[in-house]
């Protein structure tokens, strides 16, 4: 009885043993990743890199970290009348600058896509008339320049990280049958939905429709787009 019990606390202690060698090894290999991609910090709206590099956020900058691509982007915005002044600088996670874009003006929404590797500047203008975002990937290369309609207000990208989606508020004409929000209206506002490839930035569809929640299906695959409403509304 005595051997079994003793034999029982012996294969306890290989177990427990083996367990804290496991974590251990784990730990080191975590750590050892982390460390070597040398992962910029972040303090008081400033980004410091290992080489003494260091980025002063301004109020309405963006940055991004993609820690498995090595890449940092930042993204510099000034404003001047009417719109805004954007250039888009990308780094190695060491502090070395490999691409500037060119300055793009208007008014944007910035998408950062791990999956695929891209940023999107997606434009959302209000003050002026403009319907071109740009996307570009993490060399700063620009991979596609996006024509939408100029009313998109509200951008967004799917689950999957597959496709951008752009909604904008507009109007048509009643069809024949159709009752009006208010009484006297010829018109009837509604959501065009325009559907983008989150990789290429090509056009791969155009829906209308006047809900808020709306599916679309592509490659047999079901998206949920929750969308701001048309203007005036009830």
């Amino acid at each position: 009885m005595k051997m079994e019990k003793k034999n029982l606390k012996k294969t306890t202690d290989f177990f427990l043993l083996k367990k804290v060698i496991t974590f251990f090894i784990f730990f080191i290999f975590i750590s050892g990743k982390v460390f070597s991609q040398e992962i910029p910090r972040v303090v008081n709206n400033t980004i410091y890199f290992t080489n003494n590099v260091r980025i002063q956020l301004g109020n309405r900058d963006h940055y991004y970290i993609f820690s498995d691509q090595d890449r940092l982007v930042h993204v510099n915005q000034h404003m001047i009348p009417n719109l805004g002044q954007y250039r888009i600088d990308f780094y190695n996670l060491k502090g070395y600058r490999v691409a500037q874009s060119d300055i793009i003006e208007g008014e944007f929404d910035f998408i950062f896509v791990e999956k695929t590797g891209r940023i999107l500047a997606g434009q959302t203008a209000t003050l002026v008339r403009t319907n071109t975002s740009f996307l570009f990937d993490l060399d700063g290369n620009l991979i596609n320049t996006l024509t939408h309609d100029y009313r998109s207000k509200h951008i967004g990208i799917t689950d999957d990280q597959k496709y951008f989606w752009y909604v904008a508020n507009r109007m048509r004409q009643l069809t024949s049958g159709e009752t009006p929000f208010f009484p006297g209206w010829t018109t009837t506002p509604f959501n065009n939905i325009m559907i983008f490839d989150a990789y290429t930035g090509d056009f791969v569809a155009n829906y209308s429709t006047s809900k808020t929640h709306f599916n679309f299906t592509i490659n047999e695959k079901t998206y949920l787009i929750i969308s701001t409403p048309p203007s005036n509304f009830p």
